[in-house]
């Protein structure tokens, strides 16, 4: 058998990391070229113009407000309780960010490499497992942006903040997931956690 022939898992990964890959590059493409398009040839078509009703106003202020409110406590949090400190000691970070995609893959994975530093893979999970405050922050986001939308009441605002609230959504799901994965990772691994 050629040393070289994929396997059908690792032709799987290579094309889900492509998909993930152009999707990274085409959303930020798309969106800075809608923006675009909108700011130069919609200046004088009212997609920027927008007088919100009373109740639109209202509540993009209250959504604004309760969103900077939720984001200033969150961080405020993560410093008062040492995890902002934690993460920035952390022996992660002297690694290369490929080495250390490919500690989060293998702990997504729950499948170690036998010549992978257990310590490495533990603090790997540790931090995936501890991240979950992060959707607290990123609610704060959200709020800000659909209050935003609100706030301007114009075509290109709703398009704008559909957008944010869907990337925020995405976000949200992923750093949960990953907790879980790291969370099953340690349970499952009580002889890697004990060294």
């Amino acid at each position: 058998m050629d040393a070289t022939a994929m396997t059908p898992d690792r032709a799987g990964r290579k094309q889900r990391r492509l998909r993930l890959m152009l999707g990274l590059v085409l959303l930020p493409a798309v969106v800075g070229a809608l923006a675009v398009g909108v700011a130069v040839g919609g200046q004088n078509s009212g997609i920027f113009d927008g007088d919100p009703p009373r109740w639109a106003g209202n509540l993009g202020r209250v959504l604004v407000i309760l969103g900077v409110i939720v984001e200033v406590v969150a961080v405020v949090w993560v410093v008062r309780t040492g995890r902002y400190r934690a993460a920035r000691q952390s022996p992660l970070l002297t690694l290369s960010w490929s080495h250390r995609r490919r500690l989060a893959g293998q702990v997504r994975r729950g499948t170690p490499e036998a010549d992978e530093d257990p310590a490495l893979l533990v603090e790997t999970a540790r931090q995936l497992a501890g991240q979950r405050w992060f959707v607290v922050l990123v609610a704060g986001l959200a709020m800000t942006s659909v209050g935003q939308a609100f706030l301007g009441f114009a075509p290109f605002f709703a398009v704008i903040g559909g957008l944010l609230l869907m990337i925020w959504a995405v976000l949200t799901v992923s750093v949960l997931r990953n907790a879980r994965r790291g969370e099953a990772f340690l349970r499952d691994r009580p002889d890697l956690s004990g060294r």
